[in-house]
């Protein structure tokens, strides 16, 4: 039996799985763990080496399904790991299933059709009921209606650039703003920071501001909801040492 904590991790690509792990590490803090990025596949400098994007969430979610013979709970995956992070973006809410030509005979629960509500109250609380809702969105993906042991859903809001800015960035115009999980322009200001360029979201630089964005971690949990939800229903998945298979 190990003491080792195995972390593994279902996200929408490379960058989303730097800025989870930043998260766990600051969590877990002296604790010993494995993190691995079960999808999309990566090489060994985290390049993906297949598409990504919440419709490869999607797609991973029923193929789990479908290897486990029809129950998400009876997965190894829950063998070679203590705890699953399953992560889309809350701007998923604005997708529809036919944008994706890899995903066939999809469900009709998006879009959600949940504009925001004008004008915007203090704090907004449409951000929460966008991840509410897409929370059981994604269970429904395992064919699940509560959540699985050893399993999160992660929903940041608007992305998980907004985590990434308020962590590196904490004084950025749109970092300080009210509702910052409302905002729409976070991957923007984070191209004007060198993090994504051409569109693409340079892998190297957030590797390079993973220890960073760990060290923020608790400024971010102060700023954005969903980062808080994932702190909380994280820590209350880490089993004891004597726990850990």
């Amino acid at each position: 039996m190990s003491d080792l904590l195995r972390v593994g991790f279902v996200a929408e690509g490379p960058t989303d799985f730097v800025a989870l792990n930043a998260a766990v590490s600051a969590l877990l803090g002296e604790v010993d763990y494995t993190p691995t990025l079960i999808s999309p596949l990566v090489d060994k400098s985290l390049a993906a080496q297949t598409g990504g994007g919440w419709a490869k969430v999607y797609l991973w979610c029923r193929q789990m399904l479908a290897d486990a013979g029809g129950d998400a709970r009876k997965s190894d995956i829950f063998t070679k790991h203590e705890i699953l992070v399953i992560q889309v973006d809350a701007d998923v809410a604005d997708k529809k299933y036919t944008d994706d030509q890899r995903i066939t005979n999809p469900p009709h629960d998006l879009p959600l059709n949940m504009p925001c509500d004008k004008p915007c109250k203090t704090p907004c609380p449409r951000p929460r009921e966008i991840t509410d809702a897409l929370r059981t969105i994604v269970l429904g993906w395992l064919n699940e209606a509560a959540m699985p042991p050893k399993t999160l859903v992660s929903i940041p809001s608007r992305s998980i650039e907004t985590w990434v800015l308020v962590a590196l960035f904490p004084d950025d115009p749109t970092a300080v703003r009210p509702n910052i999980e409302c905002r729409r322009d976070c991957e923007v200001r984070l191209k004007t920071h060198g993090l994504i360029k051409s569109g693409q979201k340079l892998i190297k630089e957030y590797r390079a501001n993973e220890g960073a964005m760990a060290t923020a971690w608790g400024h971010v949990r102060e700023r954005c909801g969903e980062a808080e939800r994932f702190s909380q229903e994280f820590l209350a998945l880490v089993p004891p040492p004597t726990n850990r298979a």
